[in-house]
């Protein structure tokens, strides 16, 4: 990554032996290896030994779940290794909860890696509490991975001129270069449904957010630019829509919203729906 405030920090991705925690290793690595970044495999663990109330069979307990953490974080480092050797890889096993580990993780990270749905919770989930927590409250950018595509689909951004927007592009514009792929610049322009005519989209030329966009774009980003500006109902099903054609889509996590919220309606849309991987940039 080119940008400054991510510049030399490792990525860090959380395991916890799912399926979808494996792809997220997997993404990870090949990311890492695209940036030229360390990566951290974290696996959390929960204890029951409480500092002054021990007892030899919470002991026993305590040593058996521990001993499990380092087999699945072993697992998870080894699916690291093997899909991309040359990455400076390690491990990290911390005793506490995930959504709380890894949010203190991210803090010096350049980016958090996390599977659309961990082990726990009910199957049906599309997207799971931890992995919702950590795209509202990471202090990095968050990649939530439910199945891994390939890099040679292009990067998706969708953008509206706030200043996540803005974040949100640069960030994407970094991925597209690492992994020489393409970079859609994607602008909605909401109507509404009850509306008797659709109002007619400008040519890219035309559209000042896509034309900021591009100015604020640096020189050297060398990637293919697609500009793709389009008017619909709602925005959060059109991302969705279009977010199938690529190998990821990125957002800023509110946009143009002014409540005080941590993730806007259309993040919340994507991370629900999406079926390829989603960064969220605040």
């Amino acid at each position: 990554m080119s940008t400054h405030d991510t510049q030399g920090k490792p990525i860090v991705v959380g395991f916890d032996g799912s399926d979808t925690a494996e792809r997220a290793v997997l993404w990870a690595a090949h990311h890492a290896a695209a940036t030229w970044l360390p990566l951290v495999v974290t696996h959390c663990w929960m204890g029951m030994s409480h500092p002054t109330v021990l007892s030899p069979m919470i002991d026993d307990a305590d040593s058996a779940r521990r001993v499990a953490a380092e087999r699945i974080a072993a697992r998870g480092l080894d699916l690291a290794k093997q899909a991309e050797p040359k990455v400076n890889t390690s491990v990290k096993i911390v005793a506490g909860r995930p959504s709380e580990v890894l949010t203190k993780a991210s803090t010096d990270a350049s980016l958090l890696v996390t599977g659309s749905r961990g082990l726990g919770g009910f199957k049906g989930l599309l997207i799971g509490s931890v992995s919702l927590h950590l795209a509202s409250s990471a202090s990095c950018p968050v990649a939530v991975v439910r199945t891994e595509r390939p890099a040679k689909r292009g990067i998706l951004v969708a953008i509206d001129g706030s200043t996540q927007s803005d974040k949100a592009l640069l960030f994407a514009a970094d991925m597209a270069r690492a992994q020489h792929t393409s970079l859609r610049l994607l602008h909605i322009r909401p109507y509404s449904r009850y509306a008797i005519t659709r109002p007619p989209v400008p040519e890219s030329k035309d559209d000042p957010i896509i034309q900021r966009a591009l100015k604020l774009l640096p020189d050297d980003v060398d990637v293919t630019i697609v500009e793709d500006e389009l008017a619909g109902p709602t925005v959060p099903r059109n991302v969705v829509l279009h977010a199938r054609e690529a190998a990821c889509v990125v957002l800023g996590a509110k946009g143009r919203n002014t409540l005080p919220v941590r993730l806007g309606s259309t993040v919340h849309a994507v991370l629900h729906y999406a079926q390829g991987t989603t960064v969220i940039v605040r």
